[in-house]
């Protein structure tokens, strides 16, 4: 198997500028699968990747042409921030006809990753699929566990993570005649019963998810008003709020993306089309305002644009999709900061075929991109490929310490709390007595992070080495994109060797 492994190019980025030139900033273009019959990211924002730390894990599927007619599978891969794992067969294992595809994953605060597919293998209709589920922690899969059983297909699936461990997962569902958007919660020892998004609409489908202040908010292709829209709905701490129509669409919108920032508001894209031509639209839901804003039109007109996927980080938005406007799909991008949207621009330049992109932030606001590509060789199956923007690269692997052989302790207190602007940060560091026998202090690889109550990260104040003994230092109560953050509980952590310790600011505004 042809498998190249991907060189991580580190970006200095002093003083971090809001419109970064994504052609010089990207590292190059590295393959990463090989199939035979081919290799397919997923549509919808459904979430091909999903990055913990400074792991990447990604979860495709691949035809396959041999046996005649086999079908396909999901497959999966990690990095570990050293190196790429192999290809694992992560779906049943398939024979003629039967097929595992779409998958959508995410990872947890403890790093799980959580992994959700289609697949027809759990009874002998091969036209009635359902939806699968697996957990893989600590380099083991679970079992897989069988989450619909429905009289008609369950397809495209989706799935959340909640900062308290909670799972929630989305699908499309025939049933009676009509698709549905239904839905399923994990609340930590075992899947609660279907619910359903979109009653009255003849068609609703395409469903993709975000975590918004620890509760999902889900968009979905909706056909109750004679023509494919955009609608949205909102979970809430007393239930699920009505749906809400986002798009205003004279031939049809479609494939929608949802993501959310650190602040509460809500970020939606999709495909809006006109005749011989489609466009990517967006609009942003104000948690300040409660309001929704004006559509925007984000790409150029006269061409064919697809699959359009977004991610936050801090006051940042970023948007990508595939884009014919010379001849062959590339992958396009445009970036919102503090509302003000920059030049799109090419991120691929494979001069063949560049579609179905995922993308994912981590919590230092480092991107990676992956999307499925065909290369310019006669009769080559699509692979898939990536590339990645490092804004805060993290350490190298075994990077812990500046004396590799301390073990460290640390403890951390703030003040005031609540506060209303400013918060000091008090911390110890410490080797355990009886550790090492040392004439002269020793100095661990530290840093100090303030996080969200999503795990989100909001600013970095500290990173470097520090001595034994006590320190301070400030917190502003502002992002690292310079804006307050809004009132709520954040954590400020303090990382230092091996030790670890955390602090609750509650900011009161």
């Amino acid at each position: 198997m042809r498998h190249l492994k991907i060189i991580f190019m580190i970006v200095a980025v002093a003083g971090f500028s809001p419109f970064l030139s994504y052609a010089q900033g990207w590292t190059a273009d590295s393959n990463l699968t090989s199939s035979d019959g081919g290799s397919y990211t997923t549509s919808n924002n459904s979430h091909s990747l999903a990055v913990f730390e400074n792991w990447i894990y990604l979860a495709w599927y691949d035809f396959y042409s041999s046996p005649n007619n086999m079908g396909c599978q999901i497959r999966f891969k990690r990095y570990d921030g050293s190196v790429w794992s192999g290809d694992t067969t992560v779906g049943l294992i398939g024979n003629s006809r039967l097929n595992n595809w779409y998958p959508s994953c995410a990872t947890d605060a403890g790093g799980n990753f959580h992994l959700v597919w289609e697949t027809n293998e759990f009874t002998t209709d091969i036209e009635n699929f359902e939806i699968a589920y697996r957990r893989y922690s600590n380099n083991h899969w679970t079992g897989i566990t069988r989450l619909t059983a429905s009289s008609g297909p369950s397809t495209n699936p989706a799935i959340a993570v909640a900062g308290d461990g909670r799972l929630f997962a989305f699908w499309q569902d025939k049933r009676g005649g009509l698709y549905r958007v239904y839905h399923k919660i994990y609340a930590g020892s075992s899947w609660g019963s279907e619910g359903i998004l979109g009653e009255n609409a003849d068609y609703c489908g395409m469903p993709s998810v975000a975590m918004c202040q620890g509760l999902p908010a889900v968009v979905w292709e909706d056909f109750s008003s004679g023509t494919f829209q955009v609608r949205f709905r909102k979970m809430s701490t007393s239930g699920w709020e009505g749906d809400s129509l986002i798009s205003h669409s004279s031939l049809g919108a479609f494939s929608p993306a949802i993501a959310a920032d650190n602040f509460g508001n809500i970020h939606v894209v999709w495909e809006d089309w006109s005749l011989n031509s489609s466009k990517i639209c967006y609009r942003k839901y104000s948690l300040l305002s409660r309001n929704w804003g004006p559509e925007t039109v984000l790409s150029a007109t006269a061409s064919r644009t697809e699959g359009p996927v977004i991610v936050c980080r801090d006051s940042l938005v970023d948007i990508f999709w595939a884009d014919d406007r010379s001849g062959y799909y590339e992958i396009y991008h445009r970036q919102s900061a503090n509302d003000s949207w920059g030049q799109e621009e090419p991120v691929t330049d494979q001069r063949a075929s560049a579609v179905l992109p995922s993308v994912a932030a981590d919590l230092r606001g480092n991107m990676h991109l992956v999307w499925t590509g065909d290369q310019p060789a006669v009769n080559k199956s699509p692979d898939i490929f990536i590339k990645s923007l490092f804004i805060d690269p993290w350490p190298p692997k075994d990077d812990g310490l500046s004396d590799s052989g301390a073990k460290s302790w640390c403890s951390i207190t703030t003040f005031p709390n609540p506060t209303s602007d400013r918060s000091v940060l008090k911390y110890i560091i410490a080797s355990p007595a009886g550790s090492l026998t040392r004439q002269a202090p020793i100095s661990y690889n530290s840093r100090m992070e303030v996080y969200n109550v999503a795990g989100q990260l909001v600013t970095t104040l500290f990173t470097g080495d520090l001595a034994e003994g006590e320190h301070s230092l400030e917190w502003n109560g502002r992002d690292r994109a310079g804006q307050k953050v809004p009132s709520g509980i954040y954590f400020a952590k303090l990382t230092a060797g091996t030790a670890t310790s955390v602090a609750k600011i509650m900011v009161v505004r």
